[in-house]
C-alpha cells in the first residue's frame, strides 16, 4: 500500500515564531505552522515511581510523515486531538524513502505543572 493510505491522523504543526507584544518588545512563542497528515503510533512506554508513591509514565510515539511536509526542528511540536507532542528526533525510513519517522514524547499539562507522559 502507498503512503497516502497510511496517513490517517490530521496533525497541527507548531513552530516558534517571532512575535511582538503591545509594548513593541520582540519575543518567541509557538504558533500554528500548518496542518499535515501523518500516522501516529505508540513505540514504547515506561513507568517510574516517584517519592510519595506517585508514578510518572513516559510514552514515546512515532509519527510518520512525508519528508517535505513541514519545517521540522527539535523545537517543533505537534497537536493531535488536543494533545501536545514534543519532537525528540527524526530519522529517514530506511526501507521506504517516501516517509520520515519522527519520534515524539506526549506532554500533558495539568494546571500549573507539566507532566511528561
Amino acid at each position: 500500500m502507498g503512503l497516502t493510505n497510511d496517513l490517517k491522523h490530521r496533525l497541527t504543526v507548531l513552530n516558534k515564531k517571532q512575535m511582538e507584544n503591545d509594548r513593541g518588545e520582540i519575543y518567541y512563542d509557538y504558533a500554528p505552522d500548518g496542518a499535515i497528515w501523518g500516522a501516529l503510533s505508540v513505540v514504547s512506554g515506561s513507568t517510574e515511581t516517584l517519592p510519595g508513591g506517585a508514578e510518572r509514565a513516559v510514552v514515546t510515539h512515532r509519527i510518520t510523515i512525508r519528508p517535505r511536509s513541514c519545517k521540522l526542528t527539535t523545537a517543533t511540536r505537534f497537536l493531535y486531538q488536543g494533545q501536545r507532542y514534543d519532537v525528540q528526533y527524526w530519522q529517514p525510513h530506511y526501507k521506504r524513502r517516501d516517509r520520515l519517522e519522527v519520534l515524539v514524547r506526549l506532554v500533558v499539562e495539568d494546571g500549573a505543572r507539566r507532566i511528561s507522559v
